[in-house]
């Protein structure tokens, strides 16, 4: 007989300094027409960071030079507005699609823009799409003969409380906040409902099971679970309630939206406990 175990929320690691590039090494390529290849590793210690909300560092081309990312960190702690030199940079909102404005001396702004509709594969740390600049065109971001793709996607600064400043900034406009206290009643303390990308302010905002079904001797299984789309989720099993706990087979899984379900086969035991583990993508 099968049972069912409430979730457990794994913290993942969060970043307290930023490295030197996020892009892969190998898959760092960008393409313009007008002006050839764009490394976006820069010179290996100067190349471009992604995290949640925005990007860093710069992109590096032989014919037009260097590429700012961002003006540094903006102004209203969370997004860059660009409505002003000392405020520019291109974001992250937080699902993978990039917008705003990179600078390059030599060629002037660079725009992530609609039309490119330029985005990054939560799974997969991918880009695609194009960028566009007045004086050199279009830069494809992925195309046959190479792609930028980054490694890992950074939970942003950190205030003294180990959250991110821009998602403290969001939903609380500050930082002063202790991360183990529970503002909306939810039952999930402010740094757990970060970890698990809720809403500390709602008290409907929760990460829970909602219902799982188990056919005796392991054959399909099923579990459905509350979920974001800006994070990334694995199934978990145990004979008891000892760790360690293991996979169920199905490894990282990509959500449905606000509920994910997933069917999976398990062999026979005396009993089993499930758990569910959320991730942010590619921490």
């Amino acid at each position: 007989m099968k049972s069912l175990l409430t979730l457990f929320i794994l913290t993942a690691s969060l970043f307290s300094a930023w490295p030197d590039t996020t892009i892969n090494s190998t898959n760092c390529h960008a393409w313009g027409a007008n002006i050839g290849w764009m490394d976006c590793s820069g010179d290996t210690t100067n190349g471009a960071v992604v995290n949640d909300y925005c990007c860093s560092g710069y992109i590096y081309a032989a014919n037009i030079g260097w590429i700012c990312l961002g003006s540094g960190s903006p102004t209203n702690c969370i997004r860059h507005q660009n409505q002003a030199a000392s405020d520019f940079g291109v974001n992250n909102d937080s699902f993978g699609n990039l917008g705003g404005y990179a600078w390059g001396a030599n060629i002037g702004w660079v725009a992530f823009e609609t039309n490119g509709a330029p985005s990054i594969n939560l799974d997969t740390g991918e880009f695609s799409g194009y960028v566009w600049s007045a004086n050199c065109g279009w830069i494809s971001l992925s195309n046959t003969s190479a792609s930028v793709q980054t490694d890992h996607i950074l939970s942003g600064p950190l205030s003294t409380n180990g959250l991110p400043i821009p998602w403290l900034f969001t939903y609380f406009g500050t930082t002063n906040i202790d991360p183990n206290s529970d503002p909306a009643g939810s039952g999930m303390s402010v740094g757990a409902d970060y970890e698990a990308g809720l809403t500390p302010t709602d008290s409907n905002s929760v990460f829970c099971i909602t219902a799982g079904s188990f056919v005796s001797g392991g054959t399909n299984t099923q579990l459905t679970w509350t979920s974001v789309m800006t994070r990334r989720y694995y199934i978990m099993k145990s004979t008891n309630l000892a760790w360690p706990w293991t996979d169920s087979g199905l490894g990282m899984i990509s959500p449905d939206g606000a509920r994910t379900t997933r069917t999976f086969e398990d062999v026979s035991a005396p009993q089993c406990f499930y758990t569910v583990r959320v991730v942010r993508p590619l921490p």
